[in-house]
């Protein structure tokens, strides 16, 4: 009869676990209470955008709640109304939903973000102004 072996594992080593906070909001970047969506059909979108030095995304507004996460570089949002707010490389802010902005590479080289955005299927994450470029009314 063939008895098979059981290798010996060396003991678990403990494993030290960092946990560094990052952000708590219950406001949005312009000062929006955070709300949340209520549909039968929720969608959690994620997307990795990144903006060449002195570049500039178009005018927006989210009708969905989101999450950005600079990972690089340094990201300032305008606001319609000439208000700025600048975040660098891991700061992280829950994104303004009914005030127009957009986001500006002020930083010296490639700037990169993670956006969470948490819908539901079949609604954009973002609105733009009918002529993109344009600056929107505040």
């Amino acid at each position: 009869m063939f008895q098979m072996q059981t290798p010996s594992l060396p003991p678990p080593q403990a494993v030290q676990t960092t946990i560094t906070p990052v952000s708590r909001d219950t406001t949005t970047d312009a000062g929006e209470p955070i709300t949340y969506l209520s549909t039968p059909t929720p969608e959690v979108i994620s997307v990795i955008v990144a903006l060449p030095r002195g570049g500039k995304t178009d005018w927006m507004t989210h009708p969905v709640p989101g999450y950005l996460y600079i990972l690089q570089g340094e990201l300032t949002v305008e606001f319609a109304d000439g208000k700025h707010l600048v975040f660098k490389t891991g700061q992280a802010f829950m994104q303004a939903r009914t005030k127009w902005h957009r986001g500006i590479n002020t930083g010296s080289g490639e700037m990169r973000f993670l956006a969470v955005f948490f819908g539901e299927k079949g609604t954009p994450i973002i609105l733009n102004p009918p002529h993109a470029q344009s600056e929107p009314k505040p």
